[in-house]
């Protein structure tokens, strides 16, 4: 007799301890899938598809005014033509971006919308230029020569 009241004592506590929700139904009286959002945990990830590509050049005077004194330059855009150059800073400025136009030795002229001495805060703004705005995937960096 002390067997059978053990057992159900122990019975009574085992199911009373486990946890037991009501699901709502749904059709067939089956179980609704409860809405869990997964816990995403955010990396960062260097872009081995589209590295970002780093140039070094000389810039010189563009329309009497010197060169920035920057060293690093996030680059929208390059042109031979000046006139060019002016059209697509105007485009650009369309989707939020300021920029100045920059030329090199060589007689580009180059389109930048970012000038800074850091090279991770460069880098930084082309990963976001990317993600933002996927038309500019090509957006590289210039460090200009001393």
């Amino acid at each position: 007799m002390r067997i059978l009241i053990y057992f159900i004592l122990v019975s009574v506590l085992v199911f009373s301890s486990c946890e037991r929700k009501n699901k709502p139904l749904g059709k067939n009286n089956m179980p609704v899938a409860e809405n869990i959002t997964p816990k995403i945990e955010e990396k960062t990830v260097p872009d081995t598809a589209n590295p970002i590509k780093e140039v070094e050049e000389k810039l010189v005077a563009n329309n009497n005014k010197l060169p920035n004194p920057h060293h690093y330059f996030v680059i929208i855009g390059s042109f031979r033509n000046p006139d060019n150059a002016k059209k697509y800073q105007e485009q650009i400025l369309k989707n939020g971006f300021n920029s100045e136009i920059l030329k090199n030795e060589a007689g580009l002229y180059r389109v930048s919308v970012m000038a800074t001495n850091e090279t991770r805060e460069a880098m930084k703004e082309i990963r976001r230029i990317r993600s933002v705005f996927p038309e500019y995937y090509d957006t590289w960096l210039l460090i200009q020569k001393k």
